[in-house]
């Protein structure tokens, strides 16, 4: 199964809407991974999570508790050679880890933010481009 790093804004797009990056996310047609940070960033943010969502705190946490043994996370000392080659191609400092990660593994990453396709060392889907490959 191909491992693929979701970007944070994934995570808070399928919390906080049902719909077509929820179901993505929990289809099981690919093994999400991500840098430790992201949990860290979902956790950090899940306050705002459960405003944006209309949901309660508590569903909140327990979603992210349910989310947590569904994904691989990496700690950074597993990319931590990539990180100066990743802060090249990250169009945001906050964005590193991932383009680290990325180019380690040899993994693509799932993101919408358009900087993110203005290099062309790491594979970035869209949601569109991730529909179509997994159909494929």
């Amino acid at each position: 199964m191909e491992s693929i790093i979701v970007d944070a804004n994934k995570v808070f797009a399928a919390f906080i809407t049902d719909g077509i990056v929820h179901d993505l996310l929990f289809s099981g047609k690919f093994k999400p991974v991500g840098p430790e940070k992201l949990l860290e960033e979902v956790k950090k943010h899940k306050v705002d999570i459960a405003e944006k969502a209309r949901k309660k705190l508590e569903d909140i946490e327990l979603a992210i508790k349910l989310l947590e043994p569904e994904f691989k996370m990496f700690s950074r000392q597993e990319y931590t050679g990539k990180l100066p080659e990743g802060l090249k191609l990250a169009p945001h400092p906050k964005d590193v880890e991932y383009f680290a990660l990325a180019l380690r593994f040899d993994f693509p990453i799932w993101s919408n933010e358009k900087a993110f396709k203005k290099q062309s060392k790491v594979k970035v889907f869209s949601t569109s481009d991730l529909i179509s490959f997994l159909s494929g």
